[in-house]
């Protein structure tokens, strides 16, 4: 058919029979790339370029629903508003241009940039009806990038002209330039990029925008997981075990050359590959679950400039770390949300989670520490507290499991931790000493840190001839007697 503009837009007519859309296949350059639906999209966009007709008038005035939805999708329909402005947007409209249109069709940010922050549009369609996620990618310093149009036929949105940022992401980096281009994804950016935080701004003025280099996501299947990864051409290979249902009911998986993708209505597709994928297999789904994220890059940053660099993939139950030639280890789902809100003092992990023997607890190292599960409870130990933990027998010692994680104390100058067996107290001027027992209640009882004693110098001594055993502070000493009298010199 051809459809043609109302008579009070004048005599503009858009060629969208099938002669004049193959005529656009046929041709080479510009007018050849993308979908045969965004090519339609692009005829009619370049007609409306810079007009305010409303969507419902648009669609009526061209008849190119099918197009229509290959840009803006369902809700882009029944909303009042510009219709071209709304999807395709112009240099002048304010906002960013997608990084697809200037990144050779690719939707991530380009050399030269960095993730710097995002937002959210709830209740997009282009993510079947959740959160669309927009990620600002910022040029880096020193800026080599200049305020201009992107020059997309649509989205020709301003590209290095915005000098702005959320900044929830890669917030070490300090410098920054402006707004090269946007990402758009239904990916969380905690997910997306590691560095990014959750604290959220929300703008649904960007839910529907869209550029012919963006489609929907809503296909989150094996089969479309597969595609976006680049099929056979791209790391995963060829299919050697076609998608299938998962023995225990609740999802689908296929093998590829290079890795498997599962799935289930839950959790959504997801690969999983190398050496994760060996220890995902020899874990099994049962204990771990299925993967709830690719595998991604984490940068621990060290002293001295420099990094520490792992591969991860998240799953229900758990998370795998793949750290090269020091090994690929879980952190099963009982230490997991401990790790990740306390995981910056701790580094990765170097050791597989392991039964301490202990009431039936667990314990796993890590670069900087220990994590700890038993009774329902995890708790981290680290640093110098973790040393006078471990020399003092570990969980197996007097200390026994940690209760709480160490925490600041109110006089700025130490620090305290719980454990079963007794408190441990750390300044950086005394080190990190331990009070239990008797000891422990004349101590606490006296304001412990805080009061006449200040903080503890020496752990408890060995027996004296005498049996009593004798514990140093900042301004005095506990002594135990043998009959478990305690006595306070100062």
């Amino acid at each position: 058919m051809t459809a043609t503009s109302s008579p009070a837009a004048a005599a503009t007519t858009v060629d969208l029979t099938a002669e004049g859309i193959h005529r656009d296949a046929d041709a080479t350059g510009p007018t050849r790339r993308g979908t045969l639906s965004q090519r339609v999209v692009d005829r009619v966009s370049g007609v409306l370029a810079g007009r305010s007709t409303s969507r419902r008038s648009f669609l009526t005035r061209t008849a190119v629903v099918g197009s229509a939805l290959a840009v803006g999708p369902v809700d882009f329909l029944l909303k009042p508003g510009t219709a071209y402005g709304y999807v395709c947007g112009t240099c002048s409209d304010g906002w960013t241009a997608f990084c697809c249109t200037i990144n050779n069709g690719s939707n991530s940010c380009p050399p030269g940039s960095f993730v710097a922050g995002w937002w959210k549009a709830d209740n997009a369609a282009y993510c079947c009806g959740s959160a669309r996620y927009i990620i600002d990618c910022n040029a880096s310093c020193p800026t080599q990038c200049q305020c201009r149009c992107a020059g997309g036929s649509c989205d020709g949105r301003r590209t290095c002209c915005n000098q702005f940022r959320y900044g929830q992401c890669h917030q070490e980096i300090a410098c920054y330039g402006p707004v090269v281009c946007r990402v758009a994804t239904c990916t969380p950016p905690w997910q997306y990029d590691p560095t990014c935080t959750t604290s959220s701004a929300t703008d649904n003025r960007t839910r529907d925008h869209g550029a012919p280099c963006l489609t929907t996501e809503c296909g989150n299947t094996i089969a479309s997981k597969y595609a976006k990864l680049g099929g056979p051409a791209g790391f995963l290979g060829a299919v050697t075990t076609p998608e299938r249902a998962s023995a225990d009911g609740r999802g689908r998986y296929a093998k590829y050359q290079g890795g498997n993708i599962y799935w289930t209505a839950k959790t959504g597709a997801f690969e999983v590959h190398g050496s994760i994928l060996t220890e995902f297999e020899k874990q099994g789904s049962p204990r771990l679950g299925y993967p709830t994220s690719d595998t991604l890059t984490t940068v621990d940053k060290l002293a001295a400039g420099t990094a520490k660099i792992a591969r991860y993939a998240t799953f229900e139950k758990g998370r795998i770390y793949d750290r090269g030639t020091l090994g690929t280890f879980t952190v099963p789902s009982v230490l997991v949300a401990k790790f990740q809100a306390v995981g910056g003092y701790l580094g990765l992990p170097t050791a597989a989670a392991t039964a301490t023997g202990v009431r039936s607890g667990i314990g796993q190292s890590f670069d900087w520490g220990h994590l700890y599960a038993v009774d329902g409870r995890s708790a981290e130990v680290h640093g110098a507290v973790e040393t006078h933990h471990q020399a003092l027998g570990g969980v197996k010692g007097q200390l026994g499991y940690p209760i709480t994680d160490l925490s600041p104390i109110d006089d700025r100058r130490g620090k305290s931790q719980w454990f079963d067996g007794g408190i441990c107290w750390y300044t950086a001027t005394t080190g990190a000493h331990s009070v239990w027992g008797p000891l422990l209640n004349t101590y606490v009882g006296l304001g412990h840190c805080k009061g006449r004693l200040g903080y503890p110098t020496s752990d408890l001594g060995e027996p004296s001839t005498d049996g009593s055993r004798r514990q140093t502070f900042e301004h005095g000493t506990l002594v135990l007697r043998s009959g478990g009298r305690v006595d306070v010199t100062s």
